[in-house]
């Protein structure tokens, strides 16, 4: 269920689709490769926001997962492709890593759509807050998968320098995670800081 009022959402977004309005006008009187290029992200990461929105909020029912038989390691390993080309732009991008672990499960049982989708928005968080190195991980404990993000920033509680951060993708993870049940289990997202510095995120699938 969510709980972020998608009023005050969709209120965030329209004042950065305004925003890039204004970008795309001054362009159009005066070109500028540097300015195209700010606006091009701008305009991906809007998309991003709006993909999140309407798979939060677009059924009254909540998110369904169609699971079937996947590779927690092929998954991070996309994962970590498309975080790479979508965080380069980022000021001070860290560097993205995929850990090598013998403790994860060589297949999990889950919907990979969704999958992705929250990992992908726990990697971005991870890269705009991370100094130098974001690593991805997977292990199996106590009957569950986890896929881990952990980054080496200033950690939980810090500044949020983004103008247009909504809140969303810590939403998107949290719908991804309740819509995977097995049994009596359920899905959830685990948030915390590490005890050498920066943050960890988890996602726990059943």
């Amino acid at each position: 269920m969510a709980t972020i009022p998608a009023a005050l959402i969709a209120h965030d977004l329209k004042n950065a689709l305004s925003a890039l309005e204004g970008e795309l006008a001054f362009l159009a009187d005066a070109p500028d490769v540097d300015r195209a290029k700010t606006a091009h992200h701008h305009c991906v990461d809007l998309r991003r926001q709006f993909v999140q929105f309407l798979m939060v909020y677009g059924s009254e029912d909540g998110l369904r997962a169609h699971c079937e038989d996947e590779s927690p390691q092929d998954v991070l390993a996309s994962v970590l492709r498309s975080g790479t080309s979508r965080c380069a732009h980022l000021p001070h991008a860290p560097q993205i890593h995929l850990a090598a672990s013998d403790a994860a499960p060589p297949y999990w049982y889950f919907d990979v759509r969704l999958v992705q989708l929250a990992l992908d928005a726990a990697l971005h968080n991870a890269c705009r807050f991370g100094r130098e190195q974001v690593t991805l991980s997977a292990r199996q404990e106590s009957g569950y998968l986890v896929l881990a993000i952990d980054d080496d920033g200033p950690g939980l509680g810090s500044a949020d320098d983004c103008d247009t951060s909504t809140g969303l993708g810590t939403e998107l993870c949290r719908s991804v995670a309740l819509a995977h049940r097995s049994g009596d289990k359920v899905g959830r997202i685990e948030l915390f800081g590490r005890p050498q510095g920066g943050t960890r995120f988890e996602l726990w699938l059943p």
